[in-house]
């Protein structure tokens, strides 16, 4: 069974706030993100940090319920978090900033089929992240796998877009042997994650002190990734350690890094800079015109570039300082 009426998508755009800064609540924000859309914010002439109380969260339907169950429900094909430059989010190093799953009946999934849904379609853009806390999970719901993750943001399914942004001083579980992303944790994703144009800055966690992604492909574009951490040791067998500022753990899906910068990142067990394991051995990861260079505290590495640890098919560099 289907949701009735169309889908809401990035065209029914929402307003938070009238006007001035203190109209700009979290409780105004959790309401517009819930059901998607693209939510806009009018908060005045100045930039504006709003401190979140909850994590924000965006179900699968608009009543966050099952269609079976709510024949009003529609489908949330989108939801855009547009900071216009001005906007912070802060998770008071209490809490996640975001959170999504297409496989949480409590978001409304919408069919057995919830671990292939593309959609809700999630962008962040030109907005700052900061201070978000994915250590103890996220409240109320079940999080996204894999021993979780994603101080600012945690997704499960759907697709996730972040441009011209930038995520600083997040984090989550310190110790762990596959939980990770101190600022995004992205798993079973059919359709690649993006990120361009962003910055990463002082994110930590247990593996993939930035970023984390788990049997999800991801492209990294004209970004920089700087002073991330991977907090665990022992790695996989232990309590993590792996990918200073990137970690990716699946079989086929590809890893690209284009044109980007990745340095001063620290991951005591493998791959400060970027660490990718495809455990069938057929996944790819392209690395092209980027830098990597300056990573540091690996105990083990792939040839001489200590800043990469690599097990899949293929290992594509072009146009790349990696040390």
């Amino acid at each position: 069974m289907t949701a009735a009426g169309g889908p809401v998508t990035a065209a029914t755009v929402k307003y938070v706030g009238n006007g001035t800064a203190r109209s700009c609540t979290p409780t105004a924000l959790a309401k517009a993100v819930r059901s998607g859309g693209t939510i806009k914010f009018r908060c005045g002439p100045k930039k504006v940090a709003i401190s979140l109380d909850r994590t924000l969260y965006t179900c699968n339907t608009t009543t966050c319920r099952h269609p079976w169950e709510d024949p009003t429900a529609r489908v949330v094909a989108a939801v855009v978090i547009d900071g216009g430059g001005k906007v912070i989010l802060s998770g008071a190093g209490k809490r996640g900033i975001f959170y999504a799953n297409t496989c949480e009946k409590a978001l409304g999934w919408l069919d057995a089929h919830c671990n292939t849904q593309t959609t809700p379609h999630v962008t962040f853009r030109n907005i700052v992240l900061k201070n978000g806390n994915a250590t103890k999970g996220p409240v109320r719901f079940e999080s996204v796998g894999g021993g979780g993750g994603g101080g600012a943001i945690a997704m499960r399914g759907g697709r996730l877009t972040v441009q011209d942004s930038q995520l600083r001083d997040n984090r989550c579980m310190t110790k762990h042997s596959d939980a990770g992303g101190g600022a995004i944790r992205v798993t079973g994703q059919v359709t690649t994650a993006r990120i361009v144009r962003t910055t990463f800055e002082r994110n930590s966690c247990a593996n993939g002190g930035a970023v984390s992604a788990l049997h999800a492909s991801l492209l990294l574009r004209d970004s920089t990734l700087v002073d991330n951490t991977a907090t665990g040791s022992g790695a996989n067998a232990g309590q993590g350690g792996n990918g200073g500022a990137v970690y990716f753990d699946g079989t086929h899906q590809d890893v690209t890094v284009e044109r980007t910068t990745i340095q001063r990142n620290v991951a005591p067990e493998g791959g400060p800079g970027v660490f990718y394991v495809s455990n069938d051995r057929t996944g790819t990861l392209t690395i092209t015109s980027s830098t990597i260079t300056k990573n540091t505290g690996a105990s083990f590495w792939t040839g001489s570039t200590r800043s990469l640890f690599f097990l899949g098919k293929k290992l594509v560099r072009s146009g790349s300082t990696i040390t």
